[in-house]
């Protein structure tokens, strides 16, 4: 069974989400657009991709159960343009022996799966045995590291911090290690000689790169100036003003004609002719001015900063000194060069050369190949080495072999003890689940004799005979194991059921598809049933026969001798929910095996609430309450019209749309778009979507149907199922029935009517 569902971060459930304890029974209430959709789609089908943050809680032993979900999802997946409709396996009844001898193979395989449970329980003592044995002999090879590691620090290089690691390599070395033993002041002897010298190999350091073009560009010597065939050029030219004059171009736009440095009134072809010399060849070429500028400095500060390391870190075999030296001045020279640059920025027409700093960079890299000699040759030595390191590792690992040789002969002699015994126990429960899944292959071997469509097909028809839908029926389909919708000429109906025949169909399939399955080797597993809305598009008479349907399963769940094991039901229909929820004897008071919920939707978000009884007892009641305990609900439209029509117009004998005109005159205007706005937002269905409900027109139109109240005189009536609703004091509603039924038996005298 699901002990408990978590719904949250998907449609209109939040972050904080709903965690919903179910019992064997549940019912969940939720008007249209509360999320009750949701659930059931999440029980039908809940990958991890589709709904990422909501999950089932199972009971312990329970995961294996099977969901059947019954949803409209469901109806559009089983009822389609399709004429086959995939066929539903149940057992036969026309042996008698076979059946008992497959009961008797199910007690088999219940027996090996018992015996199977006793290993499990058995394998966990081992293994845990085992885990207690390996914890020992980790400690006592990690206190034999402490004792020695100060002195043969780097032979354990790379386990000093990782016990089990450690404990690995103690074992690996007792089975393998051969080596000469050494007393343990010959060890540390040659510790001194062989470790304490160089220990590892230095990398070479990497010599700096270095584009000088970026130092060359030509554009830093060309003399960016304006068109040369205009008139004025050669006055510019003459003067040498051409920046001078750019200037002053870049501030003429917002002078009106305005000189910007003499402000006197400028000839009217002047800003023309201007605009003609800065031409697009100038513009162009200080395009390419500022990309090269910024080029030179991207690079020059990346090659410095990229080689920073020469001044903070200490590297061997380096004129640590002189390199930084030369350093500084390649910086010096690049801040020289960008005042270079930033003037040339200034007054393009400036022919500028950047001091090269090609040279020092040479300098350095003589350097660094000075100090890779030298590094070469230390890397050589080491290599010499490297074979005496080896072999001192080795021998000090002998050495720590012989001191924990009483450890590890107890350690291995208990192990090998206790995974015997584990083994053959993993031997026993595999062969065990071999017997048990040759019974569990006869048991389907002899349900497939008894397997068929045909029964299924039996049984719907005579349903719908009994219910008298004598114009269409099931058949066997040309494809093998599926259904057919026919008339009763033969002709197929599928395309022709009305919705709801097609939802009743649609139910009875479901209905008998729970007492079977679409496989073969599925017809009696145990199972959980969830029921979303099945009453959509049925009349009375129907749906009072699917509810004592689902009241039959119901009985079949308390008795414990089906593979029925729990059913969850989600409705919006107030006369469904009391017929499916009714307990003989009981009235409103829940059963122990039962839990009630009702869902709503408050701000877009919905949330869940948790009762001690059914809390589904008069429909008018629930109206009020749902609009006195959530009245920024995306369903307050469908609440209000509902209590106007069931009181003005079922109770009172009014015409709603009348009360419009007994408002004064500069009100009318209000009410009536209370009334077009309920009626408009009580006719959509919103399951599911995200509806964003204008909490601030609810509170205005709620004063608006208060006062409808109030200018009908009827304000006592609202004030009294505005109160508190909670404590349902059935005198004051009998009261109030009371004085509306002089209302209602004139109405009934006058003219039929309908709720």
């Amino acid at each position: 069974m699901i002990e408990m569902i978590r719904i949250k971060e998907v449609a209109s459930y939040g972050r904080t989400g709903i965690e919903i304890n179910l019992g064997k029974i549940n019912y969940i209430y939720g008007s249209n657009g509360t999320g009750k959709t949701t659930i059931s789609e999440f029980l039908r089908n809940n990958s991890a991709l589709k709904f990422p943050s909501c999950n089932i809680e199972w009971r312990q032993g329970s995961s294996d159960f099977d969901l059947f979900v019954y949803n409209r999802h469901f109806v559009s997946e089983n009822f389609n343009v399709r004429n086959e409709i995939k066929g539903i396996f149940t057992l036969g009844k026309e042996s008698t022996n076979i059946l008992a001898l497959i009961d008797d193979k199910k007690k088999e395989v219940e027996k090996y799966q018992g015996r199977i449970e006793k290993l499990d329980s058995n394998i966990n003592g081992r293994e845990e045995q085992l885990e207690i044995l390996q914890t020992n002999f980790i400690n006592q090879c990690w206190d034999l590291k402490q004792n020695y590691d100060r002195n043969f620090k780097d032979a354990f290089t790379g386990l000093r911090n990782n016990k089990e690691r450690f404990m690995e390599r103690c074992l690996n070395e007792a089975k393998s290690n051969n080596s000469e033993l050494y007393t343990f002041e010959e060890l540390t002897s040659r510790v001194e000689s062989v470790f304490k010298g160089p220990q590892e190999k230095v990398s070479l350091i990497p010599k700096i790169q270095y584009n000088n073009s970026i130092e060359k560009q030509s554009i830093f010597q060309t003399k960016i100036i304006g068109k040369n065939d205009i008139d004025i050029a050669g006055l510019i030219t003459e003067l040498n003003i051409s920046d001078w004059v750019q200037q002053g171009h870049e501030h003429m736009e917002d002078t009106n004609g305005i000189c910007p440095f003499c402000q006197q009134e400028l000839p009217i072809s002047f800003k023309g002719k201007l605009d003609e010399y800065f031409d697009e060849t100038y513009t162009k070429q200080i395009e390419d001015l500022i990309s090269s500028i910024e080029k030179y400095e991207t690079e020059t500060m990346g090659l410095l900063e990229k080689y920073r390391f020469f001044k903070t870190d200490a590297i061997p075999y380096i004129n640590r000194e002189k390199i930084v030296s030369l350093f500084e001045t390649v910086n010096s020279t690049y801040k020289e060069n960008i005042q270079l640059l930033d003037r040339k920025r200034n007054e393009p027409s400036r022919s500028v050369e950047l001091s090269s700093i090609t040279s020092y960079i040479e300098q350095i890299n003589s350097e660094i190949e000075q100090a890779n000699l030298q590094i070469s040759e230390l890397n050589r030595v080491i290599d010499n080495i490297k074979e005496e390191k080896v072999k001192l590792i080795k021998d000090i690992w002998r050495f720590v072999v012989k001191e924990n040789k009483s450890n590890y002969e107890n350690y291995m002699s208990n192990f090998s003890k206790e995974n015997k015994a584990l083994e053959g126990m993993r031997g026993s429960k595999e062969e065990q689940k071999g017997y048990k899944k040759t019974l569990e292959e006869g048991v389907i071997e002899l349900q497939n004799q008894l397997t068929s469509v045909l029964p299924s097909i039996n049984e719907i028809n005579s349903l719908l005979r009994s219910f008298d839908f004598t114009n269409f029926q099931l058949a066997e389909s040309d494809e093998k194991a599926n259904y057919k919708i026919v008339r009763e000429n033969g002709e197929d109906a599928n395309e022709t059921l009305s919705e709801g025949e097609k939802t009743f169909i649609t139910f009875l399939y479901f209905y008998q598809l729970i007492n079977g399955s679409n496989e073969h080797d599925k017809v009696n597993t145990a199972r959980i049933i969830v029921i979303d809305d099945p009453i959509s598009s049925l009349d009375s008479n129907i749906l009072f026969i699917v509810s004592n349907l689902i009241d039959s399963l119901k009985k079949k769940i308390r008795n414990n001798d089906s593979n029925f094991k729990q059913l969850i039901l989600l409705t919006h229909n107030v006369y469904f929910h009391k017929e499916i929820s009714f307990n003989k004897g009981h009235g409103n008071k829940k059963l122990n095996d039962e839990t009630f919920w009702i869902i709503r939707k408050t701000d877009n978000t919905s949330y869940i609430t948790q009762y001690e009884e059914n809390p589904i007892k008069n429909s008018y009641e629930l109206l009020w309450r749902e609009l006195k305990e959530n009245p920024n609900s995306i369903t307050t439209p469908n609440i209000m019209r509902r209590i106007l029509e069931n009181y003005f117009k079922f109770f009172g004998n009014m015409n709603v749309d009348e009360i419009v005109e007994s408002f004064p005159e500069d009100e009318r205007f209000a009410c009536s778009s209370l009334l077009s706005w309920v009626n408009d937002g009580s006719h959509h269905v919103n399951d599911d979507l995200y509806v964003d409900s204008n909490q601030e027109l609810n509170k205005i139109s709620f004063n608006v149907f208060r006062r409808i109240f109030i200018n009908s005189k009827h304000d006592s009536h609202f004030n009294m199922m505005m109160g508190d609703i909670e404590n349902d004091e059935e005198s004051d509603i009998e009261e109030v029935k009371s004085g509306l039924q002089d209302s209602i038996d004139q109405v009934a005298a006058s003219r039929e009517y309908s709720s």
